[in-house]
């Protein structure tokens, strides 16, 4: 048996109909993000640590939901077995529901049990609900009409079996909008690869010497295999003028960069 390494990182809080997150008496501690390393024919143990933070006991749900992305459309939470490399049916849960006292922590553990293919590799992944079962009462909304809303947090579950040295990210389209501030570079990193790339993109203008005029950086997108993210890079307090450029992916092990030829008007 290969024990994983867990990371967290921010990922989604799930708010229906507009509910804000301070309303929520259940909070996830342990982050919204686990991610392991392993092989296959593995076994892998992982947990989220919550904790009821009311005054008042609070009955949770627990089931699993496939995150769907792609270029084309926007991310979709469907069943699981959606997509071809969906974690869920590997993953078997310590409950499906619990009710949590005022003030208790409690741990969920998974197991992960990765089939034994040795043609399996890249990233699979899924989402581990946990929804707050009774819902919270909004009883001064607009037109005086109540409505009912519930809280829902995904915890992404994310497994890379094998070695991820052969990742291709690209960039598959570039364009500069000007806005009141000054003008911002959009780029949506396209992930060829079949595993999950994190990159931070670096955004680098450089005056007709060669030096270097301006460079910004904007914080890592989780970017899976056969999707996009777009990236918004923003240029500010620049002169008009032509601008060499050198727009650069990093996510770790490699880069990969593009030359451009930026106009400022």
């Amino acid at each position: 048996m290969k024990r994983s390494y867990v990371t967290t990182a921010l990922f989604t809080v799930l708010l229906a109909l507009g509910t804000q997150i301070s309303s929520a008496k259940v909070v996830v501690l342990s982050g919204l993000t686990n991610t392991h390393s392993t092989e296959a024919g593995a076994q892998i143990s992982g947990e989220v640590q919550l904790k009821n933070i009311g005054d008042s006991e609070e009955r949770i749900l627990v089931y699993l939901k496939d995150l769907v992305q792609d270029c084309h459309t926007q991310a979709s939470y469907e069943p699981i077995g959606t997509h071809s490399r969906s974690l869920g049916n590997w993953i078997e849960m310590s409950t499906s529901e619990k009710v949590l006292a005022a003030n208790e922590e409690y741990t969920l553990k998974y197991n992960i049990n990765v089939p034994n293919d040795e043609e399996l590799s890249g990233s699979f992944w899924s989402l581990i609900m946990i929804e707050i079962a009774e819902p919270i009462k909004e009883d001064n909304l607009e037109y005086g009409i109540a409505m009912n809303s519930k809280i829902r947090y995904g915890i992404q579950v994310i497994t890379d079996i094998g070695s991820s040295d052969a990742v291709d990210l690209q960039f598959s389209t570039v364009r500069l909008e000007k806005t009141d501030e000054g003008h911002v570079v959009i780029a949506t990193a396209e992930n060829l690869s079949h595993y999950l790339v994190t990159p931070t993109v670096v955004l680098e203008l450089f005056d007709n010497k060669g030096g270097t005029v301006v460079k910004s950086e904007v914080p890592f997108k989780k970017v899976y295999p056969g999707s996009c993210k777009e990236f918004e890079v923003p240029i500010q307090k620049i002169k008009k003028g032509n601008y060499d450029a050198l727009l650069v992916a990093d996510y770790g092990k490699d880069l990969y960069g593009t030359n451009l030829q930026l106009e400022l008007k």
